[in-house]
């Protein structure tokens, strides 16, 4: 039990924040289902997915998401889901099948989460934000914060 019982979110899984942010809501009482790759795949925090911490709390179903017929497998799970959850680059679920567009004419009333390393429309929105790319930014940020006097990045 928890405040958010009763609710269902569908997670795509992937790696970053989504899958941490899906595990938070099934421990706050939402029913998380997370639609994952077919086994062998390196997108786990563990090589066995019932050792992986980051599904506590969540139901897996395992799905190759490129064949058109699993679109239909998630689409039919959005139709009861209160939010979906992705964590791609951009455009990626829209080359999938399961876009905004394609969920909210499925459900009217669901909650679509993206959460993308540099945003939907920037100049970095289409690298993956991997660990070597963001640990980089900091960088950036330290150059710039010397231009602009930004009181979010400080130098030091």
């Amino acid at each position: 039990m928890g405040p958010l019982s009763g609710k269902k979110i569908v997670e795509i899984a992937g790696i970053g924040p989504a899958p941490f942010a899906a595990m938070m809501l099934a421990d706050m009482g939402a029913e998380v289902i997370r639609v994952s790759r077919p086994s062998g795949s390196m997108l786990s925090m563990a090589q066995n997915e019932k050792l992986d911490f980051g599904n506590r709390g969540k139901r897996c179903i395992a799905l190759n998401l490129k064949d058109p017929h699993a679109a239909d497998v998630v689409l039919r799970l959005v139709e009861s889901a209160d939010a979906i959850i992705e964590g791609y680059r951009p455009g990626v679920m829209e080359k999938l099948g399961l876009g905004p567009e394609v969920c909210l004419a499925r459900n009217p009333r669901i909650v679509f989460g993206r959460m993308t390393g540099w945003g939907g429309t920037a100049r970095w929105a289409t690298p993956p934000a991997t660990t070597s790319t963001t640990s980089r930014s900091p960088g950036r940020c330290t150059q710039s914060a010397r231009r602009v006097r930004s009181p979010w990045c400080r130098s030091t």
